[in-house]
């Protein structure tokens, strides 16, 4: 990326969209479980996990990870690059 910062920002950007999306999946998956779901009102987030991880699976936390990709890294990449 020599001379290119506009190639190496988007690739960040890229990157740093992936991670936030990780990182955000499990905690949106409990957020939508507190509010859809009745057994689950008032629980706090890390009560909600553990349940969500013993009833479903941890897997079943990264259910939304492709849209959730799919909205987070195009706004990074806007949102870095201009």
């Amino acid at each position: 990326f020599d001379g290119n910062t506009a190639i190496a920002y988007v690739f960040a950007s890229i990157i740093a969209g992936g991670v936030a999306s990780i990182l955000l999946c499990p905690m949106e998956s409990a957020r939508i479980r507190v509010v859809t779901d009745q057994d689950y009102k008032g629980l706090g987030l890390i009560q909600c996990l553990a349940r969500l991880i013993k009833e479903d699976s941890f897997a079943s936390l990264f259910g939304g990870i492709f849209a959730m990709l799919s909205k987070q890294v195009p706004y990074t990449i806007g949102k870095q690059v201009s």
